[in-house]
């Protein structure tokens, strides 16, 4: 692998490493999607696989229950309760529970975002709401951890942008993935252990050979 493509030897699993190419050569969210689902999907499945979803967006939900209660019942101007140190306690506990798995980490992460960004809607928020957006986050994590945060700098050398025009760039592809997202990471939310993460049909069709490209003969074969 040629020394330029220092930043693809660090991309590691399955699809990773095409993904990456796909993004030096500029090709569509559509395509580079397919790919980044795939390898989301196989590192859920594998190395991230991660059982604690279910109790993280319980927590999640309860601190937004109470971020609502506390809004209703001050003393003074002060809350009863401090309900995102609640969720940073109850997101502690499950993460040493998890034995402080890289997935747990990540989850418990982007769960104090998610409850940062709802609470200003807590008294109107929903449990199936809380885990929708929290699977969004969590897959969009996986993505930047596994992918951006290593490949980042060389995509942009390759394509040329600014960081600015990166950060610009990254927002629309996170935007494109959002709804696969939230499909593939449904499949966490189990309370038995068993982890189900499918990947999405490919939103690319697969290009088919025609009659004559079939009966064209192997160059390194003829004679």
């Amino acid at each position: 692998m040629p020394d330029g493509d220092r930043f693809e030897k660090t991309l590691h699993g399955k699809w990773w490493r095409k993904a990456y190419r796909q993004a030096c050569a500029g090709d569509s969210f559509q395509m580079l999607g397919d790919t980044l689902m795939k390898a989301a999907a196989d590192a859920l499945r594998r190395q991230l696989a991660c059982t604690a979803l279910a109790k993280i967006r319980d927590a999640v939900y309860q601190a937004l229950k109470e971020k609502a209660r506390a809004g209703q019942l001050n003393f003074g101007d002060h809350p009863l309760a401090d309900p995102f140190r609640m969720l940073t306690d109850l997101l502690s506990d499950i993460v040493s529970e998890e034995d402080m798995s890289l997935s747990t980490q990540l989850a418990a992460k982007v769960a104090q975002s998610v409850y940062l960004e709802l609470q200003r809607d807590c008294r109107t928020v929903s449990a199936p709401q809380v885990q929708e957006r929290l699977s969004e986050a969590f897959g969009w994590q996986v993505i930047r951890n596994q992918y951006l945060a290593k490949g980042r700098e060389g995509i942009m050398l390759k394509s040329g942008r600014t960081f600015d025009a990166q950060m610009e760039w990254e927002d629309g592809l996170s935007t494109h993935l959002a709804k696969d997202l939230r499909k593939m990471i449904d499949g966490m939310f189990r309370t038995d252990g068993k982890i189900s993460v499918r990947a999405p049909r490919r939103s690319t069709p697969q290009r088919k050979m025609t009659i004559e490209e079939l009966h064209q003969g192997i160059a390194v074969l003829e004679v």
